[in-house]
């Protein structure tokens, strides 16, 4: 089969369907639209699957795994609570609700990556499967299909998956080996004072300056307590607190984000957040609350599966548009679940637009796709599972 041409009879209706997504695009944990709409498809085209999470997440297969391993393909579906403003003929026609993070793009690509495996079906040497995963905006769907069982019966063996990037021109794509996304840890903490009449501060105990102590004393928590060889981010992006200019505050609540590469970062992080929280209060006779909610790990590509998948997008698209990163990027990813539990390559693909001076970033109401995309995802990620397939 002739695999570029076939994706290029294939692309008008890939990219009906992505537009007919982001037309109608599902908040996180509310994808049973996209998943209908999804199963539609795949059943049309006699493809296997199964819908999971009470309907909000799709589990596709071809091939077979008696003839060989199993590995998997993963698109995350959700949009972002968002007013669209990029005045596009087919913008969001829900209020509120974009996809500003390009999901309707892995959506398609994945579709027809799909599609075509499974009409090349009868010379695959093993079995791929298509994730079609819900909530990757901050509450992990990632994690939830895979105690659903998505990597099990058979076993999958490796996991590919992939992202638009809009400071990347359409046609191109980048590979980062090892640390590629980072862990993130969400903080509140609650400074417990005294509150007392502001021109006797003695009589009481300043929420608000220790806040300000706080603050002050985190900075060095990366800088200091960190190797300059290593990366961590603390950010305090809230802060509440007082009720009048003249009234010393006895309360004031704040909250925050870690951001680390390596789980013993992580939980250096944690430490060292919590001792400066209770020693500041304690500093100032108050006391310290903080509530910890973890979130997702970091993201780590397997170097094996890396090397082959990048050099299957060299043969692909060719070695001048195939981006090698050397700089980890302290965002967070919920595919870090699937890297975790599975050697794994997650990459960028490029959805800019190589003639415009300016590609609005992911998760702006302006952000925009060059559709072109499209045809390098399907061609990339079919590439990929076909190298793993091949590759001892």
């Amino acid at each position: 089969m002739d695999i570029d041409k076939r994706i290029d009879e294939m692309l008008p209706m890939l990219t009906a369907f992505r537009r007919e997504l982001h037309e109608y695009p599902d908040l996180s944990g509310e994808e049973q639209p996209t998943c209908a709409r999804l199963a539609e498809m795949l059943g049309r085209n006699g493809i296997e699957y199964k819908l999971m999470l009470d309907g909000t997440a799709a589990a596709a297969s071809v091939g077979s795994a008696g003839n060989g391993k199993t590995v998997a393909l993963r698109a995350d579906t959700d949009a972002l609570p968002l007013t669209e403003e990029t005045g596009l003929p087919f913008a969001s026609k829900k209020s509120g609700v974009m996809h500003a993070c390009g999901h309707d793009i892995h959506t398609a690509a994945a579709l027809g990556a799909a599609i075509l495996l499974k009409e090349m079906e009868p010379e695959l040497t093993g079995m791929v499967k298509i994730f079609f995963q819900p909530a990757e905006e901050g509450t992990g769907g990632a994690e939830r299909m895979i105690a659903a069982g998505c990597l099990d019966a058979p076993h999958v063996s490796h996991v590919l998956g992939l992202h638009v990037n809009p400071a990347i021109a359409a046609g191109r794509a980048a590979f980062k080996f090892g640390k590629m996304h980072a862990a993130s840890d969400e903080f509140t903490l609650i400074l417990h004072g005294r509150g007392c009449h502001g021109a006797h501060p003695e009589e009481g105990c300043d929420a608000v300056a220790m806040a300000g102590q706080f603050i002050t004393a985190i900075q060095n928590i990366a800088s200091r307590g960190i190797s300059p060889l290593d990366s961590a981010v603390v950010t305090v992006g809230k802060i509440e607190g007082g009720t009048k200019g003249n009234i010393i505050a006895g309360r004031v609540e704040m909250t925050g984000i870690m951001r680390s590469l390596s789980e013993e970062t992580r939980l250096l992080l944690r430490r060292r957040l919590k001792e400066t929280a209770d020693g500041v209060a304690g500093l100032f006779g108050g006391r310290a609350e903080l509530i910890l909610r973890p979130s997702y790990g970091a993201l780590i590509n397997d170097d094996t599966v890396t090397k082959t998948v990048a050099a299957a997008a060299r043969a692909a698209i060719g070695a001048e548009n195939v981006i090698i990163k050397t700089e980890p990027t302290m965002g967070t990813e919920d595919f870090a679940y699937f890297a975790a539990a599975r050697p794994s390559c997650f990459y960028e693909l490029g959805c800019g637009f190589s003639d415009r001076e300016t590609n609005f970033p992911l998760h702006s109401a302006r952000f925009e796709a060059d559709e072109r995309c499209i045809r390098t995802g399907v061609k990339l990620q079919i590439r990929g599972a076909l190298a793993l397939l091949t590759n001892n």
